[in-house]
């Protein structure tokens, strides 16, 4: 006996319409218009926050040097493909929610769903990777050194090149992107009981979602299972101002990396499970649209999540992105500093106040 729960599809769904028909990509969602248009107003909302947002991430990663660390590197390239998604992803999504029907065609639907695939699965495992590297270097100190900014990038270019082959693997004919439910928003055609179709999700299911969740749990549990011991040889060892420094700095790190990757968790994790049961029981029954369309929308929110959760976290990029004003002021204590040290000294010996400033400015200079 099936539950309550599933939907129909066959209900919903014109079987005479084929994706080739200019009219099956312009049928009104056939859900309630008032919620998917409240949907769509916050998605419009949420691609503004997540534009400030990673472009404030890639901003500090290009204007400061010292944030361009093998640490950093996965995070900026998270940051870089979330700006992309927050300028094409959310916003094609959200005024077709606004609209109640999709307004791209089937070009449209491919690009924005392609591009979903590409951040969701790129973030996946650049997560992943970020936390192997933390554990390697808790695990291994002596060659934290092997691990550059370098190797980070390729590693990172590796990674989205990986993303961007499974992105394509549907247009190529292994499976296809197609509208969801609600018809205001697209995805990979999950409810085709066809072969190629079913195993293309669970394939996608195992590798994209599920792998990366197991290394992501195992990794991080191993890197706080070293990072404890590590305190305690600290503790009962030699007990230097430097060793303390570098614990909590790597506290800090993994403190980060972990909110971040539990962000990402959460906010996946619902889209992966609607997908995989839907997958399972076929159109005729599968979890209602409007459940799969929120799921969709709060996965899609961790182009928001993910950036805020870094911000909030890491004491290093709060330094440069919150002191903005600071920098800004600093420059211009700089300037005055220099037009001050390039007055003779003589003609202002007896002048205080010239003294003052001076000693004033070089110690703001100590300071920052």
């Amino acid at each position: 006996m099936k539950l309550k729960i599933w939907f129909n599809y066959s209900s919903i769904m014109n079987e005479d319409l084929s994706p080739d028909n200019p009219l099956f990509w312009s049928q009104p969602t056939p859900i309630s218009c008032d919620i998917v248009r409240i949907v769509g107003i916050f998605l419009c909302i949420a691609a503004v926050f997540g534009i400030l947002l990673n472009g404030a991430l890639v901003y500090s990663f290009i204007r400061y040097k010292a944030l361009r660390r093998s640490s950093n590197i996965y995070v900026m390239f998270i940051a870089i493909i979330g700006l992309i998604a927050s300028c094409t992803i959310l916003p094609l999504t959200g005024i077709s929610s606004v609209y109640c029907k999709w307004l791209y065609k089937r070009i449209g639907c491919q690009m924005s769903a392609a591009l979903a695939f590409i951040y969701g699965c790129s973030s996946s495992y650049l997560l992943c990777v970020v936390s192997l590297s933390r554990c390697y270097i808790i695990i291994r100190p002596l060659n934290a050194n092997t691990v550059t900014v370098t190797k980070s990038i390729i590693i990172s270019c590796f990674a989205v090149l990986l993303a961007f082959i499974w992105a394509m693997l549907p247009i190529f004919g292994w499976n296809e992107y197609i509208m969801e439910g609600a018809r205001t928003s697209c995805c990979i055609n999950w409810y085709d009981r066809r072969l190629s179709y079913v195993s293309f999700t669970y394939f996608l299911f195992v590798f994209v979602y599920f792998i990366p969740l197991v290394i992501l749990i195992v990794s991080n549990t191993i890197t706080l299972i070293g990072l404890k011991r590590m305190r305690e040889k600290i503790k009962h060892g030699v007990n230097t101002p430097l060793s303390r420094k570098r614990i909590e700095m790597e506290r800090r790190i993994i403190k980060s990396i972990i909110i971040t990757t539990c962000g990402f968790i959460f906010t996946w994790s619902p889209y992966a499970a609607a997908l995989f049961v839907s997958a399972f029981q076929g159109k005729d029954y599968a979890i209602p649209p409007l459940a799969t369309f929120l799921c969709a929308c709060f996965a899609k929110s961790s182009i928001i999540w993910i950036p805020l959760l870094h911000i909030g976290t890491s004491t290093q990029f709060q330094f440069h992105f919150v002191n903005l004003t600071t920098v800004n002021n600093q420059v211009e204590s700089n300037k005055m500093e220099n037009e001050v040290l390039q007055t003779p000294l003589m003609t202002h010996i007896n002048d205080g106040s010239v003294i003052v400033r001076t000693a004033t400015l070089l110690a703001k200079k100590s300071e920052f």
